[in-house]
């Protein structure tokens, strides 16, 4: 007997919720404002760089150059891990609902900011040895990340019967370009006698205090996608007020090939009939936001 009255009382709650949900079918707009946060940053370099000896604008005659620099040498390379940021998004959206189901097309803005400066770690063998004695400070430097952003995302609706409070899941995918704040710096030591690049003294003064600097934003277009959830609550008949909770992971972030505004300070090449050039690449982008939305059904 039990389980005869348990199934039409089941047929009857979801009833409801269809009726429930099928009273809010329609288009509707919404727009909502909160705080972003995002975990650790790893940036990655690489540049076509020469070795400071076949660098031809502080070395014209080629003096102490050996074997290296007959053949173009492997990219120089090195990384830097920052801290996470915070920042704020925002967002404005354009849906359908047809009643526990939404489909909706969103726009969205956020700001990380970092401000963080990290000591750069080395890869290649060739600028390893050049830290221990010519380079005397390597450092890079993240400020802001901004990115404007696109999404198409799909909400199911836990309609309840006779209640106000809606909540949801949902997830969605799309794309940002992202703007990176990047500078790196590269000081040479000011004390000639420490540096053991060039046996003569007057190579080893001309480069000491030199300093290679890049400071640039930096712009790419990701691709990612975001998991949803959060409740909406009714203040009228088509007007809701809701707290929603956002996870979103995007791919890794690379750079278009960024010319050195100095190079060992000179401008960016060394004399070789081509540009030294730098591109920075990142870990997967990924922050969580919690935010306050206000959405009206037409």
């Amino acid at each position: 007997m039990r389980g005869r009255l348990g199934f039409p009382a089941i047929v009857m709650v979801l009833t409801g919720w269809v009726g429930e949900a099928g009273a809010q079918t329609g288009p509707y707009i919404q727009m909502d404002l909160g705080m972003a946060v995002a975990p650790s940053l790893g940036v990655e370099g690489v540049d076509n760089d020469w070795g400071t000896k076949c660098d031809l604008i502080i070395n014209p005659l080629g003096v102490e150059a050996g074997a290296e620099c007959d053949v173009t040498p492997p990219l120089t390379s090195w990384t830097n891990q920052f801290g996470g940021g915070r920042g704020i998004r925002s967002g404005f959206a354009l849906g359908y609902d047809w009643g526990g189901i939404r489909l909706e097309g969103e726009y969205s803005h956020r700001v990380t900011a970092y401000n963080d400066r990290r000591d750069t770690g080395i890869f290649d063998d060739v600028t390893i040895d050049k830290q221990e004695q010519e380079i005397e400070l390597a450092v890079g430097r993240v400020d802001d990340l901004q990115a404007h952003g696109v999404f198409a995302n799909v909400y199911y609706d836990f309609a309840t019967v006779s209640s106000s409070w809606t909540p949801y899941v949902g997830a969605g995918v799309g794309v940002e370009r992202a703007t990176l704040d990047y500078g790196s710096m590269w000081k040479r030591n000011d004390d000639p006698e420490r540096i053991t690049t060039f046996v003569d003294p007057l190579l080893r003064a001309k480069i000491a205090g030199s300093i290679s600097i890049g400071d640039a934003r930096l712009t790419d277009v990701v691709a990612g996608y975001q998991v949803l959830a959060g409740v909406d609550r009714r203040l009228g008949e088509r007007v809701t007020l809701g707290v929603k909770f956002r996870w979103a992971d995007f791919g890794g972030f690379m750079s278009e090939p960024t010319l050195w505004d100095q190079l060992r300070s000179h401008e960016s090449n060394v004399g070789r009939g081509e540009d030294v050039l730098y591109r920075m690449t990142t870990d997967d982008s990924r922050f969580w936001s919690v935010s306050l939305g206000l959405k009206y059904r037409f």
